[in-house]
């Protein structure tokens, strides 16, 4: 079920949009008519400040006339373009499309916790098959978009974090990312909600072979290696060139000219950073590996690509749609999509990142769990506090975790008596 008060076709902050352009009509002197793009100033008290100006009454208003005019026709120009850009780009491109059959209460929530706030689960499916939307999810991810701060916060699920899965009447405790392989986009969100207290009622699941395309038409990203990540695939370690090959393999394309063997500052073309996202075994610049490592490394290309698509010129917006919807599935419809764009990416937004669990409340597993093996163990009544500051409060988690005492329990240990 969406949320009708977010996802407003009709949107009312024309103000907010207007401010997000580069470019003033210096004739005109729109920075005087709209100086703040918070509030419409006083015109009346702007404009006749003394009987002086009273001569210039007529003259002025009809200035002013013309400079509305024109600011109303820029708004309905940017509209008609994107909906035009947007009919056909669905008239020439897949869009998976799949709208949830399910209720709030059957995605694990009752009502929404701030209608400004729109939070979108992102899946990133572990696959072999360049086409695939379905198995476990080899990413997790919450994009939670404030339509009123024009902020992003991109908050990391480590896939190996222990949770609670209600599915078809049963309960299980197993690692996240099996969620989606199970149950599909509806049981992958009722889990997210379920055990971190969250309203997520869309998703976007992302083929990892799709980002190499993106990236590619940003013109690549850059990124700094390790002496781990680039070892040569004769050494045996599963590291980038090992990646790289693999990802070449199932494409069909000789892997040769992508591999890379110094470590240090390196410009990725969209395949390598693809390679790049996936790996986990060896430590990245941060000092991290293993699923931390992994989270860390695709919530930086991610970031990246998001820093790219800002400064990127507006004529290669279809290029890179074009690139991105084939190996996207998501439940957004195209009005949703549109609405996100305009309260959103045409205010030059900012973005912050976070992770659970974060080193700081994350203990040892006890046990090694059949049918699991190892996990990520964490208090997730405690995660699901640190996450709701950081995206309703804007409180940093490094912050909050200061100021609230951490928690740790062995809370399977009862669950499982």
């Amino acid at each position: 079920m969406k949320n009708d008060d977010i996802f407003d076709f009709q949107d009312n902050n024309s103000d907010d949009i207007y401010s997000s352009s580069s470019k003033k009509n210096e004739n005109l002197q729109f920075e005087d008519v709209f100086s703040s793009s918070e509030q419409t100033p006083n015109i009346g008290e702007h404009y006749y400040r003394s009987a002086k100006n009273r001569k210039k009454k007529s003259k002025k208003r009809k200035k002013l006339k013309i400079a509305l005019i024109s600011v109303l026709t820029a708004l309905a120009a940017i509209l008609v373009a994107l909906v035009v850009a947007i009919t056909a780009i669905l008239g020439e491109f897949d869009y998976n499309y799949n709208e949830l059959d399910a209720t709030n209460s059957e995605l694990g929530f009752n009502e929404f916790i701030d209608k400004q706030i729109i939070n979108v689960a992102l899946f990133g499916v572990d696959t072999r098959n360049t086409q695939s939307m379905t198995g476990n999810t080899d990413s997790i991810m919450i994009l939670s978009a404030n339509t009123k701060t024009k902020e992003i916060k991109l908050i990391s699920i480590m896939r190996d974090s222990l949770v609670e899965i209600n599915h078809e009447g049963n309960t299980t405790f197993k690692k996240i990312n099996s969620a989606y392989g199970k149950g599909g986009p509806e049981l992958a969100i009722k889990t997210i909600n379920q055990n971190f207290g969250l309203d997520i009622s869309d998703y976007a699941t992302v083929n990892w072979f799709g980002m190499a395309d993106l990236i590619d038409v940003v013109g690549g990203i850059e990124v700094e290696l390790t002496p781990g990540e680039v070892v040569p695939i004769s050494a045996g370690d599963y590291a980038l060139n090992e990646s790289i090959r693999i990802i070449c393999e199932q494409t069909g394309e000789d892997p040769t000219p992508y591999y890379i063997l110094k470590p240090g500052k390196h410009h990725l073309n969209g395949l390598q950073a693809a390679a790049y996202s996936r790996l986990r075994y060896v430590s990245n610049i941060w000092g991290s590996n293993n699923d931390q490592g992994r989270t860390e490394r695709q919530r930086y290309v991610l970031s990246q690509l998001f820093e790219k698509v800002k400064g990127l010129k507006k004529t290669k917006y279809l290029d890179l749609i074009k690139a991105m919807m084939p190996y996207v599935e998501t439940s957004l419809s195209t009005d949703e999509i549109f609405s996100l764009a305009v309260k959103i990416m045409l205010n030059s937004p900012t973005m912050e990142q976070s992770r659970i669990p974060l080193d700081e409340y994350q203990m040892p597993a006890p046990r090694t769990l059949s049918g699991v093996g190892s996990y990520v163990y964490f208090d997730r009544d405690y995660a699901a506090e640190v996450v709701h500051a950081f995206i309703y409060d804007d409180i940093d988690p490094t912050i909050y975790m200061q100021q609230h005492e951490i928690r740790k329990n062995d809370w399977y240990a009862d669950v499982a008596r």
